[in-house]
């Protein structure tokens, strides 16, 4: 009896030891697991554009900089940068530092209705046939394209900068150079396919059709991702890299739900260096084509906004609408080149922005004397009115029509080779010298208070 009582009393001792050690070895286990968590939970980074009052700013902001992340840009004082919440701190202590944004990231900023992969619904689908050709060409008959291309002006000497998805290597396009500013990304070949499509409506020249200005350069600018995201951050680095490598004309065929002052910036500069700047009036439009729906940079003073209209002349239900909005050109079932080497048929206003980076193109061979603010004014004058009388929400001055640029009803008096052209009013006929006035957009306001909303942190 002793000896069942003594061992099961050592029976049950082993066990307790035995439940004690399993105890203390988890409490250890879960304290070193919760240490590793600590040592290897990473700190929150940001990236921030910074503007500096002087050196000493600039310096600040090198110093803070995370991982080396960080872009100068050219002629003035504010770089984009990458730091963690220490410094952001001394950033918002300095005296130096003049404001600090916060970068957005954003989905979706292209501005065209359909995926454009080769097995998409119809309204991208592959134009194999000359029928699909030909019904997709309607927009280029439309603006009066063969009044350039016969007088043979074809963009030739004039860069153009599409910041977008990239060109695609296997459009048939040719491609003068560019970048990519996606973080991660170094080959600006369009994984996408909406900036080829945009690409072809300006310089396509194969034999089945021509784009607006088949012989410009074409420089292939990535600031999307395979899935049309982008950031602030990117798109004013592609700013940066266009203005530095003196482009004539930009084509912006994107837009932010938000207003960037950093962008802003970049966009006046671009302004001042004589560069022209098309934008996208978007896709958010209503039906009825009421409220204001345009973003950013659509509402940018320094951008020209092109609203989308149909084979009908009408405007597209989907384009954009609001007072910046300067000019129309078509948008709905275009055809252009594609990532597949095919053709495709797109709508959206994405699709009528190059339109007009194509015409502008064209103008400025034709009158390379010609300043950034007459050629703006020509444009406006020689628009075909559509809508309301005037110039109005849905469509801005009119369609664009090279008819009344170069052709015999141009609203600009002399012959393109004039180095002094003169602007005639469209609605009155009457010559007058240009004043080189255009009637400003409304400027958006840029003194909103720091919040989380728009970004800023100071």
């Amino acid at each position: 009896m002793f000896r069942q009582i003594k061992g099961k009393k050592l029976i049950f001792s082993t066990i307790s030891v035995i439940c004690l050690l399993s105890a203390f070895a988890a409490f250890q286990l879960s304290n070193r697991i919760e240490n590793v968590e600590n040592v290897i939970a990473p700190k929150p980074v940001f990236d921030i554009f910074v503007k500096y009052s002087d050196q000493d700013g600039e310096r600040l902001a090198l110093n803070v900089t995370h991982d080396l992340k960080y872009h100068i840009y050219w002629n003035t004082n504010m770089m984009s940068l990458r730091t963690n919440e220490a410094g952001l701190a001394k950033l918002r202590a300095s005296d130096s530092i003049q404001s600090i944004e916060l970068s957005q990231n954003y989905k979706g900023i292209a501005q065209s209705l359909a995926s454009l992969s080769d097995d998409a619904a119809p309204a991208s689908s592959a134009a194999s046939s000359a029928s699909k050709i030909k019904q997709g060409a309607w927009g280029y008959d439309a603006i009066d394209a063969s009044e350039a291309q016969t007088a043979g002006y074809t963009g030739k000497g004039v860069r153009i900068a599409i910041l977008d998805t990239g060109i695609s290597d296997k459009s048939g396009l040719q491609i003068s150079g560019g970048t990519s500013t996606v973080e991660g990304v170094t080959s600006y070949n369009d994984d996408n396919g909406h900036g080829t499509v945009v690409a072809g409506i300006i310089g396509a020249k194969s034999k089945a059709y021509k784009g607006i200005a088949p012989d410009a350069s074409l420089y292939a600018i990535k600031v999307m991702d395979k899935d049309g995201n982008g950031s602030t951050q990117s798109l004013a680095e592609g700013l940066d890299w266009a203005i530095r490598q003196h482009m004539d004309v930009i084509n912006l065929s994107l837009s932010f739900p938000q207003q960037s002052n950093a962008v802003q910036e970049l966009l006046k500069k671009a302004a001042d260096q004589g560069i022209t700047v098309i934008v996208a009036a978007g896709n958010a439009g209503t039906s009825d084509g009421t409220g204001d729906t345009l973003a950013f940079p659509a509402k940018s003073p320094e951008t020209i906004t092109v609203a989308a209209v149909d084979s009908g002349l009408k405007r597209a239900d989907f384009s954009g609408t609001g007072s910046e909005v300067e000019l129309s050109a078509p948008g709905v079932g275009i055809v252009s080149t594609s990532v597949s080497g095919k053709y495709k048929i797109s709508d959206g206003t994405s699709m009528a922005a190059p339109f007009v980076s194509g015409m502008v193109a064209v103008m400025k061979q034709a009158y390379p004397n010609l300043s950034a603010e007459q050629l703006r004014a020509a444009l406006q004058n020689s628009a075909v009115d559509l809508g309301a009388s005037g110039r109005d929400n849905l469509y801005g001055y009119g369609m664009v029509s090279f008819d009344r640029l170069l052709g015999k009803n141009s609203v600009l008096a002399d012959r393109p080779e004039s180095s002094t052209p003169t602007v005639r009013d469209a609605s009155t006929q009457t010559i007058a010298a240009s004043d080189n006035s255009i009637t400003p957009k409304s400027q958006t306001n840029t003194s909103n208070p720091p919040s989380a909303e728009n970004g800023t942190f100071r």
